[in-house]
């Protein structure tokens, strides 16, 4: 079954970085986008918020999520590249659509298009110069309301009847995630102290974790409070069948020992 969603640009290539970048002495600058990672995990679904904070009375615990793709779009302070951007969703996109990954069952999206509500964010180069850190904290990522109009979050009603995409939407009441990219090589082409990479990552590591609230009015049985862990892994579909674009690393902040 396919997914209605909306037809986000992460299906497009992102513009190419050019012109002056910050120093290192200015704000950090950075963009992370990468749909050539994969996850997997478990999710526990609870009645109350409070309970899903706890770990008590679970309805569902740990049920396992399908090795699905990941995408992830990062960006602060790099507006040659893209406008500030806060997102996490599974790679439902790529193939137009035809993949394994367009449905319900393991799909994740934390789609901040305006990074309204993130609370914290980093991207960096280790002092290797071929591993990138992005990480992003944030709260309420909703479905569009008059408070948050571009946000648009849903995740797998786990353990409730299938439906359609509405029985997956919600709010990510917290989220955290980070990504480690390796196997890059970072090269400085201005010379303007903003290093981005030359290489696709060789291997992939990281994580999501959140509560979600389930908001679905179509699918009452989906209502609850989910608690997801995902491990990012380097396993993905899109990437072994050539339908993953290339890794966009960059960052004006390098990360000593």
């Amino acid at each position: 079954m396919n997914i209605t969603s909306i037809v986000i640009f992460l299906a497009l290539p992102p513009t190419t970085f050019s012109g002056s970048a910050n120093s290192l002495s200015e704000p950090i600058s950075f963009f992370a986008f990468s749909e050539r990672f994969g996850y997997t995990g478990t999710v526990s679904v609870y009645n109350t918020f409070e309970d899903a904070k706890s770990g008590k009375n679970p309805r569902f615990k740990d049920l396992p999520f399908p090795q699905r793709d990941g995408s992830i779009f990062l960006v602060l302070n790099a507006r040659s590249f893209w406008t500030d951007a806060n997102i996490f969703l599974t790679n439902w996109y790529s193939n137009n659509g035809n993949n394994s990954n367009n449905q319900n069952a393991g799909f994740v999206q934390m789609y901040d298009i305006n990074a309204s509500n993130w609370k914290n964010h980093s991207g960096y180069w280790h002092s290797d110069m071929q591993t990138f850190t992005a990480f992003a904290k944030g709260a309420n990522a909703t479905y569009p309301s008059k408070e948050h109009p571009e946000d648009f979050a849903r995740l797998w009603n786990a353990g409730a009847p299938p439906g359609s995409g509405e029985s997956t939407k919600g709010t990510y009441l917290t989220y955290e995630y980070s990504l480690t990219a390796t196997g890059l090589n970072a090269v400085d082409p201005d010379k303007d102290g903003f290093f981005e990479n030359k290489t696709n990552a060789t291997s992939y590591s990281g994580y999501f974790k959140g509560i979600f609230r389930n908001e679905s009015k179509t699918s009452p049985a989906s209502n609850g409070y989910y608690v997801v862990d995902l491990k990012f892994n380097s396993i993905s579909w899109a990437a072994a069948n050539n339908y993953a674009k290339d890794d966009r690393f960059g960052s004006n902040k390098v990360r000593e020992k």
